[in-house]
């Protein structure tokens, strides 16, 4: 097992989250299939929803 130091997940979810974008991007610019999957809207909504969201 692996020990973890401190460290930030929030910066590795935005670093992810920001190649996919670009990947996705540029997979739609030159007319090829996107890969990967995404929720669907009513998916993120339910998140949004969700309990204990307390971010409204």
């Amino acid at each position: 097992m692996r020990a973890w130091g401190r460290g930030s997940l929030g910066s590795l979810l935005y670093r992810r989250a920001l190649g996919e974008a670009v990947a996705t991007a540029l997979a739609v610019r030159d007319g090829a299939p996107s890969t990967g999957s995404a929720p669907t809207y009513a998916q993120v909504q339910a998140l949004v929803d969700g309990p204990g969201v307390t971010c409204r």
